[in-house]
């Protein structure tokens, strides 16, 4: 069984700040239960920040979620931070470092760049 969470009995219809992840995270009773359904019915628009907090929350405490209701502004901007979040984890470069023994040296090397 699924707890249902809706969302627009702790927010307003418009959220714009990570800390409103506080009033969810306050009313939800994950002790039996992690399989959640988030309703997002009423709501009209989340900010990037919000997002943010809202997936790394249900990501830390491991939340099977479902997420229902969006509007497509909602939706979208979810899928953003979705999609940030794991390029994010898998965007490492590796930076060549090189040492020189003498300014000549780099000089040389910069005047090929």
């Amino acid at each position: 069984m699924r707890n249902i969470c809706n969302i627009s009995d702790y927010l307003p219809s418009t959220i714009t700040t990570r800390k409103a992840i506080d009033e969810i995270s306050h009313n939800l009773n994950f002790t039996y239960n992690r399989n959640v359904t988030f309703n997002f019915i009423k709501i009209d628009f989340v900010s990037r920040a919000f997002a943010d907090e809202f997936i790394h929350f249900i990501e830390n405490n491991n939340i099977q979620a479902k997420i229902i209701n969006t509007n497509p502004v909602v939706e979208e901007m979810l899928n953003a931070v979705k999609k940030n979040r794991k390029q994010k984890n898998n965007g490492f470069h590796n930076i060549a470092v090189t040492h020189f023994q003498e300014k000549e040296q780099l000089n040389h090397f910069l005047s090929l760049i």
